[in-house]
């Protein structure tokens, strides 16, 4: 109602003061200030979604077919080779919160923001060095050790002639179609949330042990 009554009013008033021009400016101004006392007399709420950043495509640390497969003896920290990769897995998440609302007496308007935001990860096997190994004692990221809770699930395989397929390998392609990699001391990691790394495979470097 403000925002009725003081557009009109503003218009006749800049129309006494300057005609023609200054009627549209005294509308729009006693319009703004209408509906700034509106808001304040009667509330109201206000809806905004804002959506985070989403991955367009997939980038690959290393992949190659007829890499050197690197020997160690020793202790050493090894580059990886992803050697099987399943895709990305997108998860959305939704958070809801009000905000304003705190004008006098109860008024004022509200907003609700809903943020919509956009998780990945990835199942990856990447290799080591030929098997077989006594074990992997510490894991990096981009150059910065890897957090635990970055991961799902992370199982090494030595590379000893006995190992057996990996069983997420196995249920993806199926049995007949999986390699056990023997004499390949390789690492799966499962569910490795790829987010904070910009959505995309962080360079990852291993220490072994032999």
């Amino acid at each position: 109602m403000a925002k009725i009554v003081l557009t009109v009013g503003g218009y006749v008033l800049g129309n006494l003061l300057l005609p023609g021009l200054g009627g549209a400016i005294g509308g729009l101004v006693g319009g703004y200030v209408g509906g700034i006392v509106d808001q304040q007399l009667f509330g109201g709420t206000a809806s905004q979604t804002v959506y985070g950043a989403r991955m367009q495509d997939l980038r690959v640390q290393s992949s190659s077919y007829g890499a050197v497969i690197p020997l160690l003896y020793g202790k050493g920290r090894m580059a990886s080779n992803v050697i099987w990769m399943r895709g990305f897995d997108e998860e959305v998440r939704t958070e809801t919160q009000t905000v304003g609302g705190g004008g006098k007496g109860g008024g004022g308007g509200s907003q609700t923001v809903t943020n919509v935001t956009y998780h990945y990860y990835a199942d990856i096997a990447v290799g080591l060095c030929a098997g077989p190994i006594a074990g992997v004692d510490r894991v990096f990221a981009d150059g910065n050790a890897f957090e635990d809770d970055k991961v799902g699930d992370m199982r090494v395989y030595l590379g000893d002639e006995t190992q057996e397929p990996d069983p997420l390998i196995q249920a993806v392609e199926g049995a007949d179609r999986t390699p056990a990699y023997r004499g390949l001391a390789y690492v799966m990691m499962e569910r490795l949330y790829i987010t904070p790394f910009g959505n995309r495979l962080p360079n990852l470097t291993f220490e072994v042990e032999t």
